[in-house]
């Protein structure tokens, strides 16, 4: 790989070596903190304002934002900005305002832990918390794969080694901290890793504009190749309108349906709390997305020429050339945290698919909270193993294992959306709307693209599974008053302590 400086290396190590130790000790403290089964997965709900914003925003923040986008726009000019930062920006406003109010209560006052806790709870279904669990695992499992890659392109670039050493380096050092302390390590490590991550973010695109000589040099060096670089629908028509309004729908309301961000709604004491965590996690991914993806277009002029998937290189090209080693190393973490806090919390809700939904609530009923914890700290290693080979293979570049990943979970918005809001809605409708809308998905991404009509298969997927939801629901039997009643009527009760 050419990619790489020899210099780079023994500053690189000296730094990560450290900052993974300091995520270590996180984990061995938060281990200690930990009482019971709803510590490890919610904190029993106590996390504050400033945890809670910086928790969300690193973990809707990967690896893809930090690498796989600036690769991707790499290709494509400022269009591809439309990749994630206008819809971003609103990926935790809109979820709170649509669900999370309701989810801070339900989890409260019902001790839910998981997304699939609200589901089987809701629809008084055991087989949609295990159908939900299954996808869980089909798509959670690819999508910390890909946060792998990245930790192997960051090696790669700086030391020289193979990728599959940094992939494995970052992913056990993962596995650790979620075995030991649960969401609480995550959480704490999240505050880390998002300060770095803005950090990062704007030092390397004024990096970028001095290492290319200016914003103006640099627009007239991509004029100079295509000028489509400079707007829509980008070079090649990358981004056709069709394509920029999907990324804005796909980035902020498809958030509801992820089960690593929708549980974060769980682990809050109370509105008040969610609403600052809202302002400050907006502005840390606003200032992120905006500067971070803006140097997908400064690096083109800098680095010409990368091909293909190689463009995930971009960041830390531009960190490497445009700064002195050991500063170039501490900004380099900031990527390693988009990575890892995305990892710690997809694990974390993989893990707890496995454990608490189909463990302690199918398999074995009469399972304890303390054997469904041991059975979590098992699991949640086999997973990591699992993604740490997903890594290793590469299957696709990091954006496009993200995209598929996301895609498949963001169906589940349909459920979430009415049944908070409809309380027509059904079982045999969830189901029946579910399994057809996946199907559908995977069809439009495969043998039927055209059918798109230019937009994320997403968008076209959810919508038949909408129409679906509801005409099935129209002529299905609903769930109980009981249900109903707990779920509509009793919300507007306080909670009691």
């Amino acid at each position: 790989m050419p990619y790489q400086v020899e210099t780079s290396t023994v500053p690189f190590l000296i730094v990560t070596i450290s900052y993974l130790v300091v995520l270590g000790l996180i984990g061995w403290w938060g281990n200690r903190q930990n009482r019971n089964l709803q510590d490890f997965f919610t904190m029993s709900g106590s996390a504050g304002a400033v945890l809670s914003g910086l928790a969300y925003f690193s973990t809707q923040y990967s690896m893809s934002t930090f690498m796989g986008v600036p690769g991707s726009i790499y290709h494509v000019g400022y269009a591809g900005m439309s990749v994630s930062v206008p819809g971003i920006a609103f990926s935790m406003v809109i979820p709170a305002l649509l669900v999370g109010r309701r989810l801070i209560k339900l989890g409260h006052r019902y001790k839910m832990l998981t997304m699939a806790d609200y589901l089987a709870d809701r629809y008084e279904s055991t087989a949609i918390r295990g159908l939900l669990a299954i996808l869980m695992l089909i798509f959670l499992v690819p999508m910390m794969g890909a946060q792998t890659i990245g930790a192997g392109v960051i090696f790669t670039t700086y030391t020289g080694a193979p990728q599959w050493v940094g992939i494995v380096v970052m992913g056990v050092t993962v596995i650790l901290y979620c075995m030991a302390g649960g969401i609480r390590s995550v959480m704490m490590t999240d505050v880390i890793q998002g300060v770095l991550m803005v950090v990062t973010a704007v030092t390397t695109f004024f990096v970028s504009l001095k290492l290319g000589g200016g914003l103006e040099t640099i627009n007239a060096k991509l004029a100079s190749v295509d000028p489509n670089y400079l707007k829509f629908p980008g070079h090649n028509n990358s981004y056709p309108w069709q394509n920029y309004a999907s990324m804005i729908v796909m980035w902020s309301f498809f958030c509801i349906g992820q089960p690593h961000l929708f549980t974060k709604f769980f682990t809050m004491k109370n509105y008040g709390t969610m609403f600052k965590a809202v302002l400050l996690g907006t502005l840390g991914m606003w200032f992120s997305a905006s500067f971070i993806e803006w140097c997908g277009v400064t690096g083109a002029a800098s680095f010409p020429g990368i091909p293909g998937k190689e463009s995930d290189f971009i960041v830390p090209l531009i960190l490497q050339e445009g700064l002195p080693s050991i500063v170039s190393a501490l900004m380099v973490a900031g990527i390693f945290s988009a990575g890892m806090s995305t990892i710690s919390s997809l694990l974390l809700t993989s893990t707890s698919a496995v454990s608490r939904d189909l463990y302690q609530r199918i398999l074995k009923r009469d399972a304890t909270d303390e054997d469904t914890l041991k059975m979590s700290r098992v699991v949640t290693v086999v997973l990591g193993i699992i993604a740490i080979g997903i890594g290793i293979l590469k299957p696709g570049s990091i954006f496009t294992i993200i995209l598929f990943a996301f895609g498949g979970l963001g169906i589940w918005a349909a459920p979430i959306i009415c049944g908070m809001y409809w309380k027509r809605t059904t079982t045999t409708g969830v189901f029946a709307s579910v399994i057809i809308g996946e199907a559908f998905y995977f069809l439009l991404l495969t043998e039927f693209k055209s059918l798109s009509m230019g937009f994320n298969p997403l968008i076209v997927a959810w919508l038949v599974t909408m129409m679906i939801l509801i005409g099935v629901s129209l002529f299905t039997k609903p769930v109980s008053a009981e249900t109903i009643r707990r779920h509509f009527d009793d919300l507007d009760k306080p909670v009691k302590a």
